[in-house]
Formats: structure tokens, C-alpha cells, sequence
């Protein structure tokens, strides 16, 4: 870990607050990520959680960044919340080669999971994630209390996504 870069980023690149502070008062909304992408070098990019954007919105993202920047992306709430990552290869697939022009500045894909995906669900995430090339930058982000308790479904979950690299 120690020849890993270190990078700085935020949660998002617009925000209207920020307009005159750090954009300055003649950035338009759709400059704001090239703005954004000279200072810092991530971004989380969570509006793929509420919507899969258009393949033009994508070519503009990877239009406002350059080669080193990296992106954070949660998989559509569709996949995570609303199939519970059940039934759902094929909206992944599509979802996914959407996203294909930006593949090389992903730094991560997060699988933001609800509250009620629990324990009993392990193995379906398991299943899920075996889907994914090996060495595909993968994040998982659990909610169900039963993962934060310090019992066995906590070393469970946490055991597999060490051995697995996530």
C-alpha cells in the first residue's frame, strides 16, 4: 500500500454554494467538473445512484478531465435497492457500456447497498460481484446494522471482501 498515490477529492464537483468562492462568478454549471478537475483529482460521481446518465454526459465528463483524474461511481439504486442486485445483468450491462469512456479513469464502482440487505443476503452480493472481471475496482457500502455489530456477520463480510480485494 505504501506505492498507492494519495488522492484528494470531494463528494461531488457542483455545488452552488461554491459558485463564486471557487468557480468563480462566470462558471457555467456544465464547466464546473473541468474547474473542479484542476484542483483536485477524484470525484465521488454519485448521481449514477439516481440515474444513468447519457452517453453524451459521459463523453463531456471525460472531456472536462484528464487522463490521471479518477471517478467514484455508485452503481444505479435500480441494481442496488430496487433488484437488491438480483435479475439485473442486463440493465448492468447497459449501465455499464454507457460508462465505458470513462472504464480507465474509474477508480472505483461502489455497490451502495440498503439497510435491509442484510446477512442472508451475502451470498447474492458474493454471486454479484463474482460477475465482474477479476481485479475490477469494486467497492462495497453496507447499511444493515448486523454489519456494524462486531458479530459474525461483520468478520463474515469482512473476511470475504479482504480476500477478494474490495
Amino acid at each position: 500500500m505504501d506505492n498507492l498515490p494519495l488522492r484528494l477529492g470531494l463528494t461531488m464537483w457542483s455545488h452552488n454554494q461554491w459558485q463564486q468562492s471557487f468557480y468563480g462568478s462566470g462558471t457555467k454549471p456544465a464547466e464546473r467538473l473541468e474547474k473542479y478537475a484542476q484542483v483536485f483529482h477524484t470525484v465521488e460521481g454519485n448521481t449514477t445512484f439516481y440515474a444513468t446518465p447519457t452517453h453524451n454526459t459521459v463523453q463531456n465528463w471525460k472531456a472536462a478531465t484528464h487522463d490521471d483524474f479518477k471517478f467514484t461511481f455508485k452503481l444505479p439504486k435500480a441494481i442496488t435497492h430496487e433488484q437488491m442486485l438480483r435479475g439485473c445483468n442486463e440493465q448492468l450491462r447497459d449501465f455499464m457500456k454507457i460508462m465505458e469512456p470513462l472504464h480507465e479513469r474509474v477508480g472505483q464502482w461502489t455497490i451502495q447497498l440498503p439497510a435491509a440487505f442484510g446477512p442472508e443476503y451475502l451470498e447474492r452480493l458474493k454471486k454479484f460481484c463474482a460477475s465482474f472481471p477479476p481485479n475490477f475496482p469494486l467497492g462495497v457500502e453496507v447499511r444493515h446494522m448486523a454489519f456494524f455489530s462486531k458479530g459474525e456477520e461483520e468478520r463474515a463480510l469482512n473476511q470475504w471482501l479482504v480476500e477478494n480485494g474490495i
